[in-house]
């Protein structure tokens, strides 16, 4: 998917930082770059930038596209407040 990088709110930025700095898996949705819903429970390891944009670095090896992020635990991303949560509740 080649679109333009958009930068992503402060404030959502933040939760994702905190995720980061605890270690632990969390719950998130995004779209890989071939616009494919993804979800997965994971602990984000670091921030990288690379070509105008920025990724997250997960401990499964993905890396994951900020602006690509739907949701993290029960927190949607700024733009996305209205897309469906498809966590099973089983």
């Amino acid at each position: 998917m080649a679109t333009d990088y958009q930068p992503i709110d402060c404030g959502f930025y933040d939760v994702l930082e905190a995720a980061a700095t605890r270690k632990q898996p969390v719950y998130l949705q995004y779209f890989n770059d071939l616009r494919q819903l993804c979800q997965e429970s994971v602990a984000i390891k670091t921030f990288v930038t690379r070509d105008h944009a920025e990724y997250a670095q997960l401990a499964s090896g993905d890396e994951v596209r900020l602006d690509h992020i739907i949701r993290i635990d029960d927190t949607p991303a700024p733009g996305y407040a209205d897309y469906p949560d498809f966590r099973c509740g089983c």
